[in-house]
């Protein structure tokens, strides 16, 4: 049977003392491999990133008017800092663990091998090859790769099996590499903004949060409807914003989006993050059938966490129709009418009203006997008021859009990845190592086999059942 014959060196030494000198860059490679410099670096990164996390909640911790730390030059140089320490161990280690794989040290003395977890010596009536053949046989028929070197009269075996676990931690800093590159890009390039959108219009900027800064997006994003479907006790079951993207002036995208299931164009994500009311239109009808329409815009303010609704400006308008001057006046708006003594259910513009009265003697007569009866009003319900037919026509929703650009997130996705390839790997796979010497003898051949592995020495029970089987000897 042909083996392989390799030479060199195994061992798990550092191999900073083999290093040629770096000159100047030595004090700093030295620096970024140090246990010290890699612990004093996560644990600044873990308290920075607390305090980015309270920061939210507490201002007055704003110390340095640092109010989104996880975008500041100093987190992003924070991770630059780890990602070379990662890199630098791993270069460090890198050679040793090469040189283990592909270069083991074949020839041992019997002393090294009687160390090992596990150790037997088993005899052989034969000669030293012939023993050799057949230890390497029962290896390869257990999956181990076999490495072969002759020691004068002696014949010495190295076999390992699980090798892939070895790259495990590499993996596992290769993964952490890869997550802080997708998250350093991810801060530098990416957008992390919001937008409104009125039903009807368009946006083609959003506001990054936590500054005043406003990005362009490149192309319009646009609000054809606003829908909340709700059940009969008039809780939500999804909010839709019908989105339409219009780039060079072309339609070239259109869906209707969802919690958790958002729109995706040029990279730029669209997440659906809020909504209220926009605008109210009030349809009047003269005596003699002249129509006019009364355009409302809506201001919102929250109060307590609940959204409370007003017409923006003045809240009436006056018009000339049907020979008369006319005063109509939006006195309130709700945004989910039930009517009653509770009036609105929730916040939610799920069924608006506006209560609305009007006035045909001002401004030549200001008593309050010129006003009609205030009226609600929910959308298409009209009314009659001195005369004058009035209709709440239309009412205008606007949403909310979270907008998110993270070029970096396909390389966090794939650093996750290799995560969990690299722990798998880490943990489910066992390198297991067999050294074998063989020295003749009065009698034939003393084959010393030693074991070793990460796992229990019972893990080794097949393999010496397989060898015992090949020397068809008694154990001496």
């Amino acid at each position: 049977m042909k083996s392989e014959t390799v030479t060199g060196e195994e061992t798990g030494a550092s191999v900073v003392g083999r290093r040629k000198s770096r000159g100047f860059f030595r004090p700093i490679w030295d620096f970024f491999a140090s246990m010290k410099t890699a612990v004093v670096l996560l644990l600044a990164l873990a308290l920075a990133s607390v305090y980015g996390t309270l920061v939210e909640q507490y201002p007055a911790l704003r110390v340095f008017s640092v109010s989104d730390l996880y975008h500041t030059p100093f987190y992003t140089f924070l991770l630059a800092l780890i990602g070379i320490s990662l890199a630098v161990c791993s270069i460090n280690r890198f050679g040793s663990t090469w040189r283990t794989l592909f270069h083991p040290k074949v020839v041992v003395s019997d002393k090294q091998i009687a160390g090992m977890m596990r150790y037997e010596t088993l005899s052989w009536a034969g000669d030293v090859k012939g023993a050799a053949d057949n230890a390497e046989t029962a290896l390869r028929a257990g999956s181990y790769h076999v490495l072969r070197a002759d020691e004068g009269q002696d014949v010495a075996l190295y076999a390992s099996r699980g090798r892939l676990s070895i790259w495990g931690p590499y993996l596992t800093h290769l993964s952490i590499l890869a997550i802080f590159v997708g998250a350093i890009l991810g801060n530098q390039l990416g957008l992390d903004g919001v937008t409104a959108v009125k039903e009807g219009g368009y946006a083609d900027t959003a506001y990054v949060r936590k500054t005043e800064r406003e990005q362009e997006l490149g192309f319009r994003v646009a609000l054809q409807k606003f829908t909340i479907r709700h059940d009969a006790q008039h809780n939500p079951t999804a909010y839709q914003s019908d989105l339409e993207i219009l780039d060079g002036g072309r339609l070239v995208m259109r869906k209707v989006i969802d919690v958790n299931h958002p729109l995706t164009y040029k990279g730029v994500s669209f997440f659906q993050s809020d909504c209220g009311l926009s605008s109210v239109l009030l349809k009047v009808t003269g005596p003699n059938g002249e129509t006019a329409w009364l355009p409302f815009d809506v201001d919102t303010r929250t109060e307590m966490g609940k959204k409370l609704y007003s017409m923006s400006g003045m809240p009436f308008k006056q018009i000339n129709i049907g020979g008369k001057k006319l005063t109509v006046y939006v006195h309130d708006i709700v945004p989910d009418y039930v009517g009653g003594e509770e009036i609105n259910a929730s916040d939610l513009p799920i069924n608006p009203a506006v209560l609305v009265m009007v006035n045909d003697r001002l401004p030549e007569y200001k008593g309050l006997d010129a006003w009609s009866d205030r009226v609600w009003l929910t959308e298409s319900q009209s009314t009659s008021l001195k005369g004058y037919k009035i209709t709440l026509d239309n009412v205008a929703d606007y949403t909310v859009l979270q907008v998110v650009r993270n070029p970096g997130l396909p390389i966090v996705y794939t650093g996750f990845g290799l995560m969990l390839v690299g722990v798998f790997v880490s943990f489910y796979v066992t390198r297991k190592v067999i050294r074998i010497r063989i020295s003749p003898s009065k009698k034939g051949a003393l084959v010393a086999v030693g074991a070793t592995s990460r796992a229990d020495a019972l893990a080794f029970d097949a393999d010496f059942t397989r060898l015992h089987e090949a020397f068809s000897h008694s154990t001496l």
